[in-house]
């Protein structure tokens, strides 16, 4: 860890000094702390940006709010949901991520509300791309709304206790054999 240490005094309630006390201002890590808990689900594309956001973090939020922006992106992408389409006048033109993440709540009603969690993360990564005014916690917010998300698109857990549930009740709790 890289970062920057400040030392204060410390007095007591009648003003005495008493000691000093630390604030320890984190900037770097190596290895990058991990921001989210990845579903086993999760496809290699959307891991490898959430994992550059990871690196820059601390360093540099907007930058980082940029990158979970671009882990939108590639979840559109594994969710088959087009970059391109033709417009009337028959030319091919780039589709915004709004327009992605509508067409995708659109295409997947399962996935209704992960489409509106992501339009927050979308915002984010906006201002993160335009702006140099995001700080830590503001990014914070936008991984775990992504990171939820993810849970909602790719873990399986709850399907397959619903599934275990279901299998145990027809059987009346009687192991299999």
């Amino acid at each position: 860890m890289i970062g920057k240490m400040e030392q204060h005094p410390d007095f007591d309630e009648r003003g005495d000094y008493e000691d000093y006390y630390q604030h320890l201002h984190p900037k770097f890590f190596l290895p990058a702390l991990p921001l989210v808990e990845m579903p086993r689900a999760c496809p290699e594309s959307v891991k490898g940006r959430i994992e550059a956001a990871s690196a820059v973090l601390w360093v540099d939020p907007s930058s980082a709010a940029n990158r979970i922006r671009s882990v939108v992106e590639a979840l559109m992408d594994e969710q088959g949901i087009l970059r391109k389409r033709m417009d009337k006048d028959g030319k091919i033109r780039d589709v915004g991520l709004h327009d992605r993440i509508a067409a995708f709540k659109k295409a997947k009603p399962p996935f209704a509300e992960a489409a509106d969690l992501l339009l927050a993360v979308k915002w984010i990564g906006n201002v993160g791309s335009h702006e140099d005014i995001l700080k830590i916690p503001d990014v914070l917010d936008g991984i775990e709304i992504l990171d939820f998300t993810l849970e909602l698109v790719y873990d399986t857990r709850r399907d397959d206790l619903k599934k275990r549930a279901a299998e145990i009740t027809i059987r009346k709790g009687i192991p299999k054999r």
